[in-house]
């Protein structure tokens, strides 16, 4: 009876150790889908991780983000299959990678010891002998339990030892053999005190595939960098024969483009100017497609493209400090922020030479100046490292890599969402998931504006060192959608291709919401814009009449669109017409509504700039109401505007100006659409 209570009692003991850890991992090795180590001595094949060890041993192992102080349990079956059976197999943990380690391991002829490179620690250095080890081919399971502090270890159920907990030299845990043995290992399961922190129904059975040998090679790739529209991928290769510099050159940008986002033509070298002989590395692509980013000393180099191809714009005037060998970076969609990894006396838990990068954000303020790194704060950063930041389209859902937080692997992938409109009020961080993230090196993640698929580096069967692979997204770990705005900038009279600055701005708050610049030789542009707010946009160029129209985002179901807007510039010659797009009035009064003021600004700006320029105003109405009224509410409003130019230092000797009413409609007054569209101011250019 006593017996029975005992082992009734030690059952629900270990039930409830077990039900204090959370598991990690729990693997059963039908596929290599965490990316376990593999070369010729060790490999996942038939539902088991074989391990062939020389006669010297062989060990594999992962790096895992856990605090060794806290609970945490290990276990798996091992079946030795054939070799020396007078030494041991069994677990690493603790591991540096290069010499210090524990083990717990048996030996098929019946021994079983606990060792730890600690020599503070004599209890852990000797064999014992046991008779619960099992023979060759048959399975034995081993356990090792940390709890508060206290260690047991298990050989098929029974406790054969326990200790004060022992120290960590590294993160490594995994495997070894001791001798020369074919061993097979199933069934393993680590589980830790603390949780990861993943999304709510996040979606099982992600697919990795990889982009295939028109951009992968042998060598390194990293850093990708996907265009918005997704068809365009810029990243860089590693000590290629074919970079500019040769092997020797450490990295050189290169390119390729799919007509698809399936398909991708063979990737080609940037060459000169973007790529020189020495590391060369690749920051961001404009979401026009049409403007690069790179990575210069403590600074950052803008290459633009021109009718010849990509011409050096200029260095930013940025300036920042990192004591860290590695850097990483990426430009927001909207162009105004640029977050980058850093290690300096600015990160919260810095020590010196201590390795671990904070991540920081760079802005540029409505004059176009770049102000000062700013930490992004305690939600975000840790006392670990943190790499590879990317904010996606919607200016909001920011990708990162740390391993200062629970994951699966030495560096996870984390997703967090901005709070506001600052840049320190952050989500609670959430990992994406073991469908996403490997014992192996997961990192550089970059999204298009459809958010269907991220694209990233992985160290897991690829054609090289380091592959470019993508995955489709499940909703949880997706960004917000947004609208992606595409077309051309063409002349009005000819359809010829126009180069232009175009610019976005919220109507609501007056800020602007990005910028673009249109390609010389095709005219074409694109830009990402976030649900929740009226936009008005405008192409301006040289020797043209900027165009402004206006998106409404506010009632738009939330879903991913794509819309096209050709922008048609009319050059300035005397007769030509421009419509004041944005121009807006209290209902039927002649005040001007503070959001007009950005359009009228424009007007104002293009009047200095052409100092001969003398127009003729114009107001319209639609066909409802008194006809006198509307010629007097039209002709009250033309006044408006030009009290507003006058008011802006506009010599009112260049202006005139009457009413119409609803007497030149553009479009018939059949529908209230039409009626909108028919309330108008445009001017018209009398003298150049």
């Amino acid at each position: 009876m006593i017996r029975h209570l005992l082992i009734v009692t030690l059952s629900f003991i270990s039930f409830f150790i077990q039900a204090q850890l959370s598991v990690r991992i729990r693997e059963d090795f039908s596929s290599n889908k965490l990316g376990w180590y593999e070369d010729d001595k060790v490999k996942v094949t038939g539902g088991h991780y074989e391990l062939n060890a020389p006669e010297k041993g062989w060990m594999a192992y992962f790096v895992v983000n856990a605090d060794p102080v806290k609970d945490f349990s290990i276990e798996a079956s091992f079946v030795q299959v054939s070799g020396e059976v007078d030494n041991g197999f069994g677990f690493i943990w603790g591991f540096d990678k290069e010499s210090k380690l524990n083990n717990f391991v048996i030996s098929t002829n019946g021994y079983v010891k606990v060792y730890s490179s600690d020599e503070l620690r004599p209890d852990a250095k000797e064999w014992t002998e046991t008779k619960l080890v099992k023979p060759l081919n048959q399975v034995n399971r081993l356990k090792i339990i940390q709890l508060k502090g206290a260690m047991k270890f298990y050989l098929n159920g029974q406790e054969v030892a326990s200790l004060k907990a022992l120290p960590w030299f590294g993160k490594a845990i995994g495997f070894v053999a001791h001798t020369q043995m074919k061993l097979l290992i199933d069934d393993f399961v680590f589980s830790h005190q603390d949780k990861i922190n993943l999304p709510q129904n996040l979606a099982k059975g992600l697919v990795k595939e990889n982009l295939g040998d028109k951009i992968n090679t042998r060598y390194d790739e990293v850093t990708p960098k996907i265009t918005v529209d997704g068809k365009m991928i810029l990243f860089a290769r590693k000590s290629s024969p074919d970079n500019l510099g040769g092997v020797k050159d450490q990295s050189d940008i290169w390119m390729s483009s799919s007509p698809d986002g399936l398909s991708w033509k063979l990737a080609s070298n940037l060459k000169n100017p973007v790529n020189t002989s020495s590391v060369n590395n690749i920051i961001s692509i404009g979401q026009d497609n049409n403007s690069i980013l790179v990575a210069l000393a403590n600074d950052f180099q803008l290459f633009q493209r021109s009718k010849e191809g990509w011409q050096n714009a200029g260095v930013l005037g940025i300036f920042y400090e990192n004591e860290n060998e590695f850097f990483e970076a990426s430009q927001s969609a909207d162009g105004k922020a640029i977050l980058f990894t850093a290690e300096n006396i600015g990160n919260l838990y810095y020590k010196k030479q201590g390795g671990e990068k904070d991540i920081y954000v760079i802005q540029k303020d409505q004059k176009g100046k770049w102000g000062k790194p700013v930490n992004l704060g305690s939600t975000l950063n840790t006392a670990g490292d943190e790499t590879s930041p990317f904010l996606a389209a919607d200016n909001r859902t920011l990708y990162f890599a740390t391993d200062g937080r629970p994951g699966y692997g030495g560096q996870d992938m984390f997703m967090s969402k901005r709070i506001g409109d600052g840049w320190t009020n952050w989500s609670e961080p959430v990992n994406l998931g073991p469908g996403l993230n490997t014992f192996s090196f997961d990192a550089y993640y970059t999204v298009p504006a459809s958010g269907e698929y991220a694209y990233m580096v992985s160290s897991t069967g690829g054609l090289g060192l380091t592959d470019i692979i993508r995955i489709k997204l499940s909703n949880e770990i997706k960004p917000d959608p947004v609208v992606l705005v595409y077309g051309k900038v063409l002349n009005a009279k000819t359809s010829q291709p126009v180069e232009a600055d175009i610019f976005f701005e919220n109507l609501g708050t007056g800020k602007e919401a990005g910028e673009a610049i249109s390609n010389p030789k095709t005219g074409e542009y694109r830009i990402a814009l976030p649900f929740g707010a009226t936009y008005g946009f405008r192409a301006v160029a040289k020797n043209f009449l900027s165009v402004n129209e206006n998106l409404e985002l506010n009632q738009m179901e939330k879903n991913y669109k794509e819309m096209e807007k050709n922008l048609y510039l009319a050059p300035i010659e005397i007769g030509q017409a421009v419509q004041l797009q944005n121009v807006f009035f209290i209902q039927g009064k002649a005040e001007l509504k503070p959001e007009s003021f950005p359009e009228l600004d424009r007007l104002v700006t293009l009047l200095l700039n052409n100092s001969t320029i003398e127009i003729e105003l114009s107001g319209h109405t639609d066909n409802r109401g008194d006809i006198s009224g509307n010629y007097d509410l039209s002709d009250n409003r033309v006044k408006a505007v030009m009290s507003y130019l006058v008011s802006k230092g506009i010599d009112k000797k260049r202006m005139t100006g009457r009413g119409y009413g609803g007497t030149r409609p553009m479009v018939p007054n059949d529908t209230d659409e039409h009626r909108e569209m028919n309330r108008r101011v445009d001017f018209k250019i009398v003298k150049k």
